[in-house]
This record gives C-alpha cells, sequence and structure tokens, in this order.
C-alpha cells in the first residue's frame, strides 16, 4: 500500500500507529479514535415509564407528553451511538503516511 499524496509505502494502519506512541507524544491526542458519547438510556427509559403511569392515573396529556420526550430522547441517542459506530467504523479502517502525517482510507 502507497500513499495516495506523496506515493511513500512507509504506511501504518492508524489504530497501531496511534497505540504504540507514547503518553507524552502530541500526536496521541491528534489522532485518537473518536470519543466514545456518553450515553444514558435510562433517564429516556424512565422518562417512558413515567409518562405511562401519569397516563394511566388519569393524566393522560401530561402523561403523552412525557412519554413521547422519553422517546424523542431515545432516539437521540440512538443517533449519537450510530454516528460514532460509523465514525469508529471510519477510523479503524484508516492508515496513516509516516512520511507526511496523512492519514487517508
Amino acid at each position: 500500500m502507497t500513499c495516495p499524496k506523496c506515493r511513500s509505502s512507509n504506511v501504518q494502519r492508524l489504530r497501531g500507529y496511534w497505540e504504540d506512541l507514547p503518553a507524552e507524544s502530541p500526536n496521541r491526542r491528534r489522532f485518537a479514535p473518536p470519543d466514545e458519547p456518553s450515553v444514558q438510556p435510562v433517564v429516556a427509559l424512565l422518562a417512558v415509564i413515567v409518562g405511562i403511569a401519569a397516563t394511566v392515573s388519569g393524566e393522560v396529556l401530561a402523561g403523552l407528553g412525557i412519554t413521547v420526550a422519553g422517546l424523542v430522547w431515545a432516539a437521540v441517542l440512538q443517533r449519537q451511538v450510530t454516528a460514532y459506530r460509523l465514525s469508529l467504523a471510519e477510523y479503524d479502517a484508516s492508515v496513516i503516511c509516516l512520511a507526511e502525517y496523512y492519514v487517508f482510507a
């Protein structure tokens, strides 16, 4: 495999390059994998449960609102997880040219 930019054959998988860097290297942060989102699905699940309980107890409009808010929150969290997985897959497939520090897939 060669670099598409400079045609150098001095290339390495990006994840392997990053793992081999010492902790004090300035490139450690630059070439790090994407940050994992802080997803807390318990909050969304709790909102749905509270919304259903409120609906059953007679507060139909408030209960439906809380339930819908919980479902929307769960959808937002799912979108964040999907975006993270896609960016992580792209990161894992990436290669770095060690001659020019050019990252490509």
